[in-house]
């Protein structure tokens, strides 16, 4: 199912940001009336990740205009500086409940209203799982790190209220009288604020990466290319050609480094179906590219 005549990308975070924003708001009141950390927990993801959203429209917007003489280079460090921002809040988010989560469970737990709780869970499980699912198709048919960053969130907000819902039938059938059930919902709670706390870990690590120009790209992508290279032109295909790649948000630099050993060097011509190569070889890993081309003399020469 090809989504890209429907929907680009402004319009699918708008989507999300609209779908998310009502699963937050709605979370907040029935963890208000229910009195469930794991509601608590699961709505506050939700309106949370609508305000990063909000910022990633925006963000969507910048990082693919074109270099200007005031910015030469673009915007290609605004996304991933975007995504350490939104994985610092959700990791603050997920220490702040965490304690509240262990102080609940030192005390002696609690009795949240189980079947409200149930209800709002079960809702949120069929629609999150079912958005995850579409964003994942969007993901396929559009490459954008902020598109995965968007599945991945409804990933994790389906995962936590699949969870939820278990745990609440069984704590709803066994009963308010039954000595384990105080414990049910501040257990459920950092059971899941341990299996989420990695999301924000592995964005700050990958952005982190990115931003110290060290998140390369796959070696057999590397070589792939400089096989093309030397595969369609024959001129060059006895230099000695150095390929780097990096990955800057949706962005990959690819740098090549052609070392002319003979009197010859490529011609203007030859340069620029160099580079007409190179893009039709990476476009089908990324859309949105920068090919700088250099050529290296030796001193003897």
């Amino acid at each position: 199912m090809n989504l890209r005549p429907i929907l680009n990308e402004l319009c699918i975070l708008r989507y999300s940001v609209f779908l998310e924003l009502s699963f937050g708001i709605t979370g907040i009141l029935v963890a208000w009336y229910s009195g469930s950390q794991a509601v608590l927990l699961d709505g506050s993801y939700s309106l949370l990740c609508t305000l990063t959203m909000m910022a990633n429209v925006r963000v969507s917007r910048v990082v693919r205009l074109p270099p200007s003489p005031n910015r030469p280079y673009g915007f290609p460090t605004l996304e991933p500086l975007m995504l350490i921002f939104q994985g610092i809040i959700l990791l603050g988010l997920c220490i702040t409940l965490l304690s509240f989560s262990i102080y609940e469970l030192c005390m002696g737990g609690y009795t949240p209203e189980f079947g409200l709780a149930l209800s709002y869970e079960i809702v949120s499980t069929i629609i999150g799982g079912a958005t995850a699912t579409i964003f994942l198709m969007l993901y396929r048919s559009r490459p954008s790190p902020l598109i995965h960053f968007e599945f991945q969130e409804w990933l994790v907000d389906a995962s936590l209220s699949a969870s939820a819902t278990i745990a609440f039938t069984v704590a709803y059938l066994m009963g308010n009288s039954h000595p384990v059930t105080p414990y049910i919902d501040s257990a459920l709670t950092l059971l899941l604020l341990l299996f989420l706390i990695r999301l924000p870990l592995k964005t700050l690590h990958k952005n982190y990466k990115q931003l110290l120009l060290q998140d390369l790209a796959e070696p057999g992508l590397v070589q792939r290319v400089k096989e093309t290279i030397s595969e369609q032109h024959r001129a060059i295909a006895n230099q000695h050609i150095n390929i780097s790649m990096i990955w800057l948000g949706r962005w990959l630099w690819v740098n090549i480094n052609i070392t002319v050993d003979n009197d010859l060097p490529p011609t203007t011509g030859e340069m620029k179906a160099i580079r007409t190569t190179v893009a039709t070889a990476i476009r089908s890993v990324s859309r949105y590219h920068r090919i700088e081309l250099s050529l290296d003399f030796p001193e003897n020469g």
